[in-house]
């Protein structure tokens, strides 16, 4: 047992996935102790539309790097990787700027009230600065992953996580309405702030002046490709909210946000860990053996042995943890969250596994089966409420459409994995 113990110590995958996720389990470990607390200072509807405002947040965000940020641990050259960057600061910059001026025309020019409630609000103002230092932010991530340093991005992670949790803390206490999106900027910001005094050495001499043209015609195949994949991905996982408030109202948004923020904690701290350590692997044993086949079985017997316990536990006891540690007003969201465990069991699989997609460039074959189940997932919740009127058949539907289209991605990031680059 020792001798398997040291093994695995000394093993640098786990070591790794171990650096990445201990501060990521640290910080979610504040999240969950603080929700119960901020369930009780913000109604339902205040998780509503903070989950919106992410929600339509997350998708422009998307748009914000261009996706340049896979791109920058491939070349061998650091300055190249730094014009990278670059890139990506230029891009969330103008994306934002150009994001802000949609929203003032909306607004202010032509008065839209959108049914969802994002115009509505005065913290619409805020998301153009959420989106630019999203993009930052994946940019420096991805520049520490380029050299492996991984304990820096998982301080950077629990910066961001502490912070937010503990503004919103501050924010209910003061009863600020919007205090949780204020929070949440808060984190970013200062979680950007310590990886870029931490990476001094990424800026130069007129570093800002440098054209970004030429790196950005040589890797252009990530946004082509890839924003629109990305796009898809993420309007399956972030339009259900928006969706859900504009056929039923932000209370069940509110109770979808709680069961989904509390059911991803798994999956925040372990899948992201490995899928970041999974994508450095694969891309060395790609160049090494010409196939990272024994790699990938590794990792899915991994994910699957950690997932299936989690998520059996969840879905039957989640209404009445859901209860119990959030109040008597929460038990819907158990059930949601009882809804949800089938799905991010495998999602939890899937995940990190879909980094192969970007390794061996076969990201137009992505962007195509995330449209359809970015297209599906819409159906299916709009399915739902046409047939039943009722948010848990949507759920229901979402989540069967959502499992098929992962068990998809598992068969063809399986047979890349074998056949390599």
């Amino acid at each position: 047992m020792k001798a398997l113990f040291n093994t695995i110590l000394n093993n640098p995958f786990f070591r790794n996935v171990t650096t990445l996720a201990l501060g990521t389990v640290v910080s979610q470990a504040i999240v969950l102790a603080t929700s119960p607390l901020l369930s009780r200072l913000f109604s339902v509807a205040d998780f509503g539309v903070l989950s919106v405002f992410t929600s339509i947040s997350v998708f422009f965000a998307v748009l914000s790097t261009g996706r340049y940020e896979f791109a920058i641990g491939l070349p061998e050259n650091d300055a190249k990787a730094k014009l990278i960057f670059l890139l990506i600061v230029k891009l969330g910059f103008t994306i934002s700027i150009c994001y802000f001026g949609v929203i003032f025309l909306l607004k202010d020019i032509f008065n839209i009230q959108d049914s969802a409630g994002f115009l509505k609000e005065r913290t619409a103002w805020l998301s153009p600065v959420y989106i630019f230092f999203i993009a930052v932010y994946s940019g420096l991530g991805y520049w520490f992953q380029r050299f492996k340093k991984y304990k820096e991005i998982t301080f950077a992670n629990a910066i961001q996580v502490c912070c937010t949790a503990l503004f919103s803390l501050i924010f209910g206490y003061l009863h600020v309405k919007s205090g949780m999106i204020f929070s949440l900027i808060i984190g970013v910001i200062l979680s950007c702030l310590f990886l870029v005094i931490r990476s001094h050495e990424i800026f130069w001499k007129d570093f800002f002046k440098l054209s970004t043209f030429a790196i950005a015609k040589e890797y252009s195949s990530f946004p082509r490709y890839m924003i629109l994949s990305d796009l898809s991905l993420t309007a399956s996982q972030q339009f259900i909210p928006i969706v859900f408030s504009v056929l039923y109202n932000t209370t069940i948004v509110g109770f979808f946000a709680m069961a989904n923020r509390m059911l991803r904690l798994p999956n925040i701290i372990i899948t992201s860990s490995i899928a970041n350590v999974f994508r450095n692997e694969a891309i060395d044993e790609l160049r090494d053996k010409g196939n990272c086949k024994n790699l990938y079985i590794s990792t899915f017997k991994k994910l699957a042995v950690m997932s299936f316990p989690i998520y059996l536990i969840i879905f039957i006891f989640s209404p009445f943890l859901f209860e119990w540690f959030f109040g008597k007003d929460w038990l819907q969201a158990g059930y949601f969250a009882r809804i949800l465990s089938a799905l991010l069991m495998v999602e939890f699989i899937a995940t990190p596994l879909n980094s192969i997609f970007y390794i061996v460039e076969k990201q137009k074959l992505l962007m195509w089966i995330q449209i359809l189940l970015a297209l599906g997932g819409i159906f299916m919740i709009y399915l739902g409420y046409s047939i039943f009127k009722d948010p848990y058949y949507s759920l229901i539907l979402f989540c069967i459409n959502s499992l098929f289209f992962n068990i998809v991605l598992l068969y063809y990031s399986y047979n890349f994995s074998k056949k390599g680059l």
